[in-house]
């Protein structure tokens, strides 16, 4: 008799980590389901976190498999919470789901398996890995819709070496149909988009609770527009993202959107919808996962932000480890502390975080 292969699968309780146990089963392995606990008490009594770990042993109870608890709160709160924090209050938007997968997830799952001499892990995302001439390639999922190959960008080869995704050739609307059959809970389970840690996405709300400290500091400023002249006052920086148009109090004439934030001097310039729109942007902490490194320049697709269809750009290497990257056509809202990741096809071909959206960002970098 053909022995089992041994996989850890990493367990929300949700719908998309129910079925993946249940296709592993399916596909012959011996399933482990590992919950890692994240989020501290105020987090978990306020965010989506709330009864995870419930669910979770609910659903390996169902499966007849063996359940871990695993506590990473402290890791969670210095490399995701505190992280996005930072990242926010210096004038940035960052994707904390991006440096959780990397950072915590993978990591901890990991280290999990080789503690019980398993080699892979699984988790419930929608995308796929492929294997050519010795080197891990990381693909979209089949579901164009629910596709999270963007969150992965950070991945490393020994990660993804090690790694099943389970639904990369499913699509939700059949993941909902296998949970149906089995008469799962989790069917007919509403979709979220918010990020795990903050209720509702109302981040200022979230860092107001979480860090009132580090907010209280932080006094009224001004709007300006592009050449510095004083458009009005608002209750501070950390209140706007780049591109917001609601919620700013101003009577222009006309709509007006936050272009640039400055956290040194509290503020916030605001631009006309044809001064919203850049021709490229700098991109630092790059991970190439195609190809070990990117040494003249390239064409490729790239994606700013999860639901962004993505557009053609070109890609300069620079001096001091950043990349330049030119735009074919001028894009709106380019926002610092997002994800850039680069497509050839259906491939992430890598990512890095953007930096700058700034015009002059490559004549500065190219002088280092």
């Amino acid at each position: 008799m053909k022995k089992k292969r041994n996989i850890i699968v990493g367990m929300s309780g949700g719908v998309d980590s129910t079925v993946a146990v249940y296709l592993l089963q399916q596909q012959g392995y011996e399933v482990l389901g590992v919950t890692l606990q994240l989020a501290d008490h105020f987090i978990e009594d306020h965010s989506k976190q709330y009864h995870v770990i419930e669910r979770a042993k609910a659903v390996c109870e169902r499966f007849g498999i063996q359940h871990i608890i695993a506590d990473y709160t402290q890791q969670f709160d210095t490399c995701v919470v505190n992280y996005f924090a930072d990242a926010y209050l210096n004038g940035n938007t960052p994707n904390p789901c991006v440096q959780c997968n990397h950072l915590l997830k993978w990591n901890a799952l990991l280290r999990i398996a080789d503690e019980h001499s398993i080699k892979h892990i699984a988790t419930g995302h929608y995308a796929k890995i492929e294997k050519r001439a010795g080197r891990y390639h990381l693909l979209k999922g089949r579901d164009t819709v629910k596709d999270q190959s963007y969150f992965l960008w950070k991945l490393t080869q020994e990660q993804l070496s090690r790694t099943v995704f389970p639904l990369g050739d499913t699509t939700k609307t059949e993941i909902r149909s296998i949970a149906g059959r089995l008469k799962l809970p989790q069917a007919n389970q509403a979709e979220s988009q918010d990020v795990c840690f903050i209720p509702d996405n109302d981040y200022k709300e979230f860092l107001q609770s979480y860090f009132p400290e580090r907010l209280n500091e932080i006094k009224k400023g001004n709007f300006t527009d592009k050449d510095g002249k004083i458009l009005g006052q608002h209750d501070g920086y950390y209140r706007f993202t780049i591109g917001q148009r609601k919620g700013l109090g101003l009577a222009m004439g006309e709509p007006v959107y936050v272009r640039e934030i400055h956290p040194d001097s509290n503020t916030v310039i605001i631009g006309k919808a044809m001064e919203m729109e850049d021709i490229g942007c700098i991109v630092s902490e790059i991970n190439w996962i195609a190809f070990p490194e990117l040494h003249e320049m390239k064409d490729a697709l790239i994606k700013i932000r999860y639901r962004n269809i993505g557009i053609m750009c070109r890609i300069e290497p620079l001096k001091n480890g950043n990349y330049h990257v030119l735009f074919s056509q001028p894009v709106k809202a380019v926002t610092p502390g997002q994800s850039a990741v680069f497509y050839e096809n259906d491939e992430v071909i890598g990512g890095g975080i953007i930096v700058s959206n700034a015009a002059e960002g490559r004549r500065n970098e190219k002088n280092h």
